[in-house]
């Protein structure tokens, strides 16, 4: 479903943040995009739904559970995320209204109920099926309350505008962006998604479980910078329609600065004390030690995913897509036949090895061009050696240092967790002084008098 999101939201968000289009035609284009969505989303669930018998018995390497209840469950789960793509559409085109403290504030409602207030429920019902059910019905009905603040933004309230429809100007004018964007979502899919399902093919569903749940921890790292990204999206193309250039190339560059820090510091201690995290958050030693294999290759590989991000953002608030189609399709070369060879010969750990080689050569390449096409005034090696070499030295030395002093002091779950987060804090702090990040520096202090 993350594949066929076709761009829709990206070409929204970026609609809606250009300076050179009036009121009347982003509602225009808005309501032939939503329209497009929903025909989208609705072959989605129908597609999950009719093929969900299939999977349970023909694909999935069951053991626990019976093919009959998986089916079902699969039922459930592309129906929520088919709504929570539509929810996602609605969030792009606030963001793209540089509504973002809206957008964040609904997000996080959604996020707590769906995923917080879920462990209330099945800690007094104790089954897959209310979970499933739960975070589905709490998606559609927050997709509901996104769409009504969206739209009461753009002051829609009559019944025409309620109907679906498909305006041939608007398709002109923006299907040479969204077919792009499609393209880079089938190849980015294939790419973040192949080594899941050939796990799940070639191995058993508990291994599949182990490497997810890495994967699932490994994503916090795009939690740092997606919310920045959501952000600083419509500000980008906000100042590339308007040709202020410098301007943007100075505030990639202390964009790229912050984060890459922050990254690194989590990366080195998700796989310095990668099985003590898992065990604060699974409390289940065997779950820990058998997902904490997988854990430092996949955190590594996010971290270069994330450092992709706020170039791409650049890419896209030029409208420049052929370059992540050419090194998405450029991949699959190495891709397709490696995780079939590495899962199949070597497991999990062969998969995390071949994304992680896959996703490092693809952000250096791509900083690489989008730096010479549209980055003006900042230098490949500021990018490379200070933004992202010394930040990724600094904390894993600073990170192994707190891992060899450790001692047993992992025997209670705050200790263990106050350790680690006293770990993240001394080596983000190390690389501000050592690489003299002052604005950065001032914040922070700033911050903590407050």
């Amino acid at each position: 479903m993350a594949i066929m999101d076709s761009g829709l939201t990206a070409t929204l968000s970026r609609e809606f943040a250009r300076s050179d289009t009036n009121f009347n035609e982003k509602l225009k284009i808005y309501k032939t995009l939503e329209t497009c969505y929903f025909l989208i989303v609705f072959f989605l669930i129908i597609t999950v739904y009719v093929s969900s018998d299939y999977i349970s018995n023909n694909w999935l390497n069951l053991d626990a559970l019976t093919p009959d209840k998986v089916s079902y469950y699969i039922k459930i789960i592309g129906f929520g995320f088919g709504f929570q793509m539509i929810m996602r559409f609605y969030l792009g085109g606030l963001m793209g209204l540089e509504k973002q403290i809206a957008a964040n504030k609904l997000q996080v409602g959604w996020g707590v109920i769906r995923n917080a207030l879920v462990v209330v429920v099945i800690s007094t019902i104790s089954n897959l099926e209310v979970f499933f059910l739960w975070q589905t019905t709490t998606t559609i009905f927050f997709t509901f309350i996104i769409k009504f603040v969206l739209e009461k933004k753009l002051k829609l309230n009559s019944f025409s505008n309620i109907l679906p429809k498909i305006e041939k100007d608007v398709v002109k004018k923006i299907w040479r962006f969204a077919l792009g964007m499609l393209l880079i979502s089938l190849v980015a899919g294939l790419n973040l998604q192949l080594d899941k399902i050939l796990i799940s093919k070639f191995l058993s569903i508990e291994v599949l479980g182990s490497y997810t749940l890495a994967v699932s921890l490994s994503t916090a790292l795009l939690m740092v910078v997606n919310p920045v990204s959501a952000a600083i999206l419509p500000r980008f193309t906000n100042l590339y329609t308007e040709g202020r250039i410098v301007e943007s190339s100075l505030l990639y560059s202390k964009i790229n600065s912050y984060t890459s820090i922050i990254l690194f510091a989590i990366m080195a201690n998700l796989s310095f004390f990668s099985e003590q995290i898992l065990f604060i958050w699974t409390g289940d030693i065997n779950i820990a030690s058998n997902a904490s294999i997988y854990l430092p290759i996949i955190s590594l590989s996010y971290v270069m995913l994330s450092l992709a991000v706020f170039p791409y953002n650049i890419a896209i608030a030029n409208g420049y897509t052929s370059l992540s189609n050419k090194l998405g399709l450029s991949s699959l070369f190495i891709t397709l036949p490696g995780y079939f060879l590495a899962t199949k010969y070597y497991g999990g750990i062969g998969a995390a090895l071949v994304f992680s080689i896959v996703q490092t050569l693809i952000t250096i390449i791509y900083i690489y061009v989008i730096k010479n096409k549209f980055l003006k005034g900042i230098s490949l090696t500021t990018i490379y050696f200070r933004q992202m070499l010394l930040p990724f030295l600094i904390s894993i030395i600073s990170t192994y240092g707190f891992h060899l002093i450790s001692f047993n002091l992992f025997e209670n779950k705050v200790i263990m967790l106050l350790y680690i987060f006293l770990s993240v804090s001394v080596s983000i702090i190390i690389s501000l002084l050592l690489l003299k990040n002052k604005d950065l520096i001032q914040f922070l202090s700033n911050h903590f008098k407050s």
